[in-house]
C-alpha cells in the first residue's frame, strides 16, 4: 500500500519564485493562482488548527533543515514599499500634484455623479467623492476576504492616495484654479458652501491629506509587517 505523500509547509510560486504557505490560493507577491487543489489546501488548514490546538512544541531551527528561509518575500516588499514612498512624495513637493492613478479616481469620481444623481443636488454632488473612496474600500474588502494580503494593503494605499487627491480638490474650493471635467460646477465649492465651511477650505483640506497620510503610511506598516512574519531572516549572520 503506497503510503500518502507529505504536504510541505511552504510551496514557490511557479510565475515569481516566492515562498507561500501551502494553504495559499493566490501568490502573496505577485497576486497569480497558484493552482493548488482546494482538497490540499483544505488539509494543511486543518493541520494548522490541529497543531494550534495541540501542546506548543519548540521552534524549528531552520538551519537545520537547510539553511534560512528563502527572503523573496520581505525583499519585495521592502521595494514595494520604498517606490510607494517616492510616489506619496510627490504629494510634498508639487501643489495640485495630479498622478497617472488619479486618471482612475477621476473616471470613478465621475462614475460617482451618475449613480448618485437621483438623490438629490447634494448628494449628487458628494457622489463624486463617494465613489472615489468607496471602489478602492471595495477592492479592499474583496481582496481581504480572499486572503490576498498584498493585494488589499496595496488597496488601503490606493484608498490613502485616493484621500490626497480630494484633499487637493477640496483646498481649491476658493480659488477654483483646476480645469474640471466638462466645465461643470466645482464640487468642493458647493458642498464647502452648503455646509457653512467655505471659510475653512485650508483647514478642511489640510485635514483631509492627513488623513490620506495615515492611511497611507498605515499601509505601509501592514505590508512590512506581513513580509517579517511570513519571511524570518537574519541579516548579518554569515555561514
Amino acid at each position: 500500500m503506497e503510503e500518502p505523500q507529505e504536504i510541505p509547509d511552504n510551496i514557490a510560486c511557479p510565475y515569481c519564485g516566492a515562498a507561500n504557505a501551502t494553504d495559499s490560493e493566490f501568490c502573496g507577491a505577485c497576486y497569480k493562482q497558484l493552482h493548488i487543489p482546494a482538497e490540499v489546501r483544505a488539509a494543511v488548514k486543518v493541520k494548522k488548527i490541529l497543531a494550534a490546538a495541540s501542546p506548543a512544541a519548540a521552534p524549528a531551527d531552520p538551519e537545520a533543515e537547510g539553511g534560512q528561509r528563502p527572503a523573496a518575500r520581505m525583499w519585495i516588499r521592502a521595494g514595494i514599499i520604498a517606490g510607494l514612498f517616492m510616489f506619496y512624495t510627490r504629494w510634498l513637493r508639487e501643489e495640485n500634484y495630479f498622478s497617472p492613478l488619479d486618471y482612475v479616481n477621476l473616471a470613478f469620481h465621475e462614475a460617482g455623479h451618475v449613480f448618485l444623481g437621483f438623490f438629490g443636488r447634494f448628494i449628487s454632488m458628494l457622489g463624486g467623492t463617494v465613489f472615489q473612496l468607496l471602489i478602492p474600500a471595495v477592492c479592499l474588502v474583496h481582496l481581504m476576504r480572499r486572503g490576498a494580503n498584498l493585494g488589499w494593503q496595496l488597496c488601503l494605499f490606493w484608498l490613502g492616495q485616493s484621500l490626497l487627491n480630494i484633499s487637493m480638490y477640496a483646498g481649491d474650493a476658493v480659488k477654483q484654479s483646476l480645469p474640471l471635467v466638462g466645465g461643470g460646477e466645482h464640487d468642493w465649492n458647493y458642498l464647502l458652501t452648503e455646509t457653512g465651511l467655505l471659510a475653512q477650505t485650508g483647514l478642511v483640506a489640510k485635514l483631509i491629506f492627513l488623513g490620506g497620510s495615515a492611511v497611507i503610511f498605515y499601509s505601509f506598516y501592514l505590508i512590512a509587517l506581513d513580509a517579517k512574519n511570513r519571511e524570518p531572516i537574519e541579516l548579518g549572520k554569515t555561514g
